[in-house]
């Protein structure tokens, strides 16, 4: 694809995002991306031959991009060292970068799809073969590497996606920290923890 193309899908995917910070998805039509972008209708098909083909490009993309970075290292090191810290960081400076994305796909609830649990999914999924393929963990867990997994992704997202809605007054560096304490303690003994 030529550089003029590049850049005008990505004004396309640009104004998807713009209009669905006002509007439904089952609400949105072709005509008013068309016209925000101030594009005719025609050069929409060019690129799509939908709204719903632009959405699942967005997602699709969304999801690999989240699954193929997502770090399953964790595993094999130890959780106090500071590499599995800058690691630990890096990924939640990443989806930081998303973040504005992120939200709209995630609260809009009449999308057609689930971006919120089909992420957590792709990363369980790649979280779930690294725990499978692990040679310290016991064949009794490895039968419950799906739950593990599923757990681990689930209470990554949930965190990031508070940590999204608080970003204003926690830091990266902060949440990571939070995020580790969690890991080697537990919710429950942090919870309580006097300091």
């Amino acid at each position: 694809m030529d550089h003029r193309a590049e850049r005008m899908k990505s004004l396309i995917i640009q104004t998807f995002f713009e209009c669905l910070k006002t509007e439904d998805f089952s609400q949105l039509t072709v005509g008013q991306i068309a016209e925000h972008a101030r594009i005719n209708r025609s050069t929409f098909y060019r690129y799509f031959s939908d709204k719903y083909t632009l959405r699942d490009e967005i997602v699709d993309d969304i999801v690999q991009d989240f699954a193929e970075h997502m770090e399953v290292d964790f595993l094999h090191m130890n959780i106090e060292d500071e590499v599995h810290t800058r690691s630990l960081q890096d990924g939640l400076i990443r989806l930081s970068s998303q973040k504005c994305r992120l939200e709209i796909l995630w609260n809009q609830n009449l999308l057609g799809r689930n971006v919120f649990d089909e992420m957590m999914n792709a990363g369980a999924r790649k979280v779930e073969a690294e725990i499978l393929n692990h040679p310290t963990i016991s064949s009794e867990r490895k039968q419950l590497a799906d739950w593990y997994a599923k757990l681990l992704v689930n209470n990554f997202l949930v965190t990031v996606r508070w940590w999204f809605s608080h970003s204003d007054t926690v830091s990266a560096s902060q949440i990571t920290t939070m995020m580790k304490r969690h890991m080697l303690y537990g919710t429950i003994p942090t919870l309580k923890e006097s300091r």
